[in-house]
Parts: C-alpha cells; sequence; structure tokens
C-alpha cells in the first residue's frame, strides 16, 4: 500500500510543490489522483517531508503552506527519459506492448519513487525479452537454447552480434560490448544481496539500452 508520504515524495520529484501548497488543497489534489488521506495525515506527511529537508515551511494567511527547498533532483536527465518513452511507444507499435505492459508499468513506478533496484532488473528483463523475440520473430530460437536449455542473457548478447539479419548483426559489436555495464547492474540488483543499486547508477547506462532496443525493435 502506497503511504501518504511517499505520495509527497511523488509529487515533490513531479514538481509539484514548485508553488507554495496548502494542506487542504494538496489532499484535494490526491483525492483527484484517487488516494483519500485525512487532512491530519496529509499534515503530518507535509511536515514529515519538511524535517527531511526537501520541503520549506511558512504561515501565510493564517494557513500553513508548503514548497520545495529546492528544485526537484532530477534522476534521470530528461533527454534521456525521452528518448526511453519513445523506444518503449517503440516495442508498443511493434504489436510487443501485451507483452511488455506490466515490466513498463513497473519500470516507471520504478524510477517515480527512485527504486533503483527493482529498475535495473526491468531494464536487464525487457532487454532479454525483447532479444528472445526477435530470434523468435526470425525463426532463430532454437540458437538459444543449448542441451536443451535456454543460454543466459551474456551469451544471448554474444549471439546477437555475431547473428545477422538481411546482412546486419542482430547487435552492433559496440552495442554488445558496452551493453555489460548494464548487465552488471541488473545482476547486481538480483544477486547481490550486500549492494544496492541507485538510480544515478543506472543514469550513465541509459542511452546504451536505448540503442540496443532500438536495434532490436529494427530487426522484429
Amino acid at each position: 500500500m502506497i503511504t501518504a508520504i511517499e505520495l509527497i515524495k511523488m509529487l515533490y520529484n513531479e514538481g509539484y510543490f514548485s508553488n507554495w501548497k496548502s494542506i487542504k488543497e494538496v489532499k484535494e489534489y490526491l483525492q483527484s489522483k484517487g488516494f483519500n488521506f485525512s487532512e491530519q495525515l496529509v499534515l503530518l506527511s507535509l511536515k514529515t517531508a519538511s524535517k527531511r529537508g526537501f520541503l520549506s515551511k511558512q504561515i501565510e494567511d493564517k494557513k500553513v503552506k508548503f514548497s520545495q527547498r529546492m528544485p526537484p533532483q532530477i534522476k534521470i536527465k530528461e533527454k534521456e527519459i525521452g528518448e526511453l518513452n519513445k523506444v518503449l511507444s517503440e516495442i508498443t507499435i511493434k504489436k510487443l506492448g501485451e507483452r511488455f505492459q506490466q515490466d513498463i508499468r513497473e519500470l516507471n513506478t520504478a524510477f517515480t519513487y527512485d527504486c533503483g533496484n527493482s529498475a535495473a532488473f526491468l531494464l536487464r528483463k525487457i532487454l532479454e525479452k525483447a532479444l528472445f523475440f526477435v530470434f523468435a520473430a526470425n525463426k532463430k530460437v532454437s540458437l538459444l537454447k543449448d542441451g536443451g536449455k535456454f543460454i543466459g542473457l551474456e551469451a544471448m548478447i554474444a549471439l546477437a552480434a555475431k547473428e545477422e539479419i538481411s546482412g546486419v548483426p542482430i547487435l552492433l559489436s559496440k552495442t554488445a560490448r558496452e551493453l555489460s555495464g548494464l548487465k552488471f547492474l541488473g545482476d547486481t540488483a538480483v544477486h547481490d544481496y550486500l549492494m544496492d543499486v541507485e538510480v544515478s547508477d543506472i543514469n550513465h547506462q541509459l542511452p546504451i539500452w536505448t540503442t540496443a532496443i532500438k536495434e532490436l525493435m529494427s530487426k522484429m
């Protein structure tokens, strides 16, 4: 269940608090989104956000109001998230949308709530799934098996760099090489319980992930 403070953080990241907002305004805005919290709980959450240092508080016309103390931290560069959304739209256009929709919804949620582990895992999963469907669409699924079992992502990427469709590799060799960083983050999120992946760690990997998905979708 989403808590009030989590929603306050979400609104902050969206820039909602770029202007001063009263408790009533925040409560009504959350209600318009389908979240019905009491005014007392909204106030408590706003005070908590203020104590954590990312909201300022003032009294204006005998009303307590809150505003962002500093511009919302941009977790993902605007250009990169724009490219990401464009590529995810391309997946849908290729009529693969129903196979990716849950992953895409969860990925958006992970970025919204700054969940690096979840985002890294989902980016890895979408890449692996896209690779599979490209091989399937070109009747090459058998190449993904070794002894009756499907090969891992690293082997899939290496194979995609060698296997050609209409004389062009499924993944360019440069793209395949650079995907190792994204794979590492995904593996860390899944298997390394001593380490956490931050969204900031993912930022510099997004462009190569976007490039890889574009190359894969062009082979569908």
